[in-house]
């Protein structure tokens, strides 16, 4: 429910943005502004995820999140919202998802077995993009009909329910090494050091600055898409946002069936790649169905490759170490995308939507090919046998 809640505001709230300023490149700055607190926090978060109760944090960010969500629902009714609220209740809630993603990502080994892992990740990601086809098309509905201001009052409600349900959830403190240490940047420099000891670990880490510095653009300039590109308005940004979601869950699901235990090292590598070549067709096409059969193998292949990468870590990494290497696989994958939200923002304002896709596509399928000569580690990395897996 939190899912949807989150796809409902982010759609609506992208559609809001573009109201407010006509702006791709503000769209760009609300989402940077987003994701700027994870460069600031996830390492600390990381070490807070494997030296306090879990679930106390996850309570703690979820009330911080519902009250940004409250705020603007607020806002929003009373007419009286402006694009600078709108990029600081940004920030806030950015801080919120910062702190709470190490522990959220860490808190699944604790509750399944290491066999179930790639399983309980698919899943997980299953009702991720289930949320993704509910939430969007929710927002295209209330945004068509004039009801702008619901989107937001159902994330604020959604946000309530998940706080109820994480309560719910068995105590889970950490590690007790990893308590027992003091010194925060000792904390920290562990799990550097355990990734950067392995060179197929540290590629799968430092390969998640592809997408978020290129390809996740995409998801910046739906609403541009939608109401200058294809000129489908609101509902069709929902439509195409729900295309995205049923490749996903469909990749989810598939996953959970017959790759239960994880992936392989050339999995990440050829989701990526094939993920950068469906952002290509996407931005050139002016077909709404090809549109949308494009932004399905790209949800898919996020899937494949998110839900791949997280698995091998979550696998490989001690379980004393697991938040820390969880929050440098975020710092990357997540804290980046500021940047890449304000590039891609500035260059579809100034050239057009279609070039700044375009660009990002070439750059990522270079970068793919470059890592698969030059790390031959992660090409032969596939799932450990139990014997040489790290212990929980």
């Amino acid at each position: 429910m939190g899912s949807s809640g989150s796809f409902l505001q982010s759609t609506a709230q992208g559609w809001l943005v573009l109201g407010l300023t006509n702006s791709p490149a503000a769209l760009g700055l609300i989402s940077a502004l987003t994701y700027a607190p994870i460069l600031v926090l996830s390492m600390i978060a990381g070490v807070a995820a494997d030296s306090v109760d879990r679930r106390r944090l996850l309570v703690a960010t979820q009330l911080l999140a519902f009250a940004t969500a409250l705020v603007l629902a607020v806002l929003a009714t009373t007419g009286a919202v402006q694009f600078w609220q709108v990029a600081v209740l940004a920030v806030v809630g950015g801080i919120a998802m910062a702190v709470q993603t190490p522990a959220y990502q860490a808190v699944v080994s604790s509750l399944v077995s290491r066999e179930a892992l790639g399983s309980a990740v698919a899943l997980n990601s299953a009702q991720y993009n289930l949320s993704r086809i509910i939430g969007p098309a929710l927002a295209g509905a209330v945004i068509g009909i004039g009801g702008l201001v619901l989107a937001f009052w159902g994330n604020a409600i959604a946000l309530l329910v998940v706080v109820w349900i994480y309560s719910g959830l068995p105590k889970a403190p950490a590690d007790p090494l990893a308590r027992a240490r003091v010194s925060l940047w000792s904390n920290l420099a562990d799990g550097v050091r355990f990734v950067a000891s392995r060179r197929d670990l540290a590629a799968i880490v430092l390969l998640t600055a592809l997408p978020a510095l290129t390809v996740l653009n995409y998801l910046v300039l739906l609403p541009v898409y939608a109401r200058d590109v294809l000129a489908i308005g609101a509902p069709g940004l929902g439509l195409l946002s729900g295309g995205i979601g049923i490749g996903a869950l469909t990749a989810a699901f598939c996953l959970a069936a017959f790759r239960p235990s994880g992936g392989s090292g050339r999995s990440v590598l050829l989701s990526l790649g094939t993920m950068a070549v469906a952002e290509a067709v996407f931005a050139v096409s002016r077909f709404v169905p090809l549109s949308l059969a494009a932004l399905a193998v790209m949800g898919g292949c996020q899937v494949l490759y998110y839900a791949t990468s997280n698995t091998l870590l979550q696998i490989l990494a001690p379980a004393g170490l697991r938040g820390r290497v969880m929050s440098l696989y975020i710092l990357v994958s997540t804290g980046l995308i500021p940047f890449g939200n304000l590039i891609g923002g500035i260059v579809a304002e100034h050239a057009s939507p279609t070039t700044a896709l375009v660009l990002a596509a070439v750059l990522t399928l270079a970068g793919v090919a470059a890592t698969a000569v030059l790390v031959p580690e992660l090409r032969a990395l596939a799932r450990p046998s139990a014997a040489h897996s790290p212990q929980r």
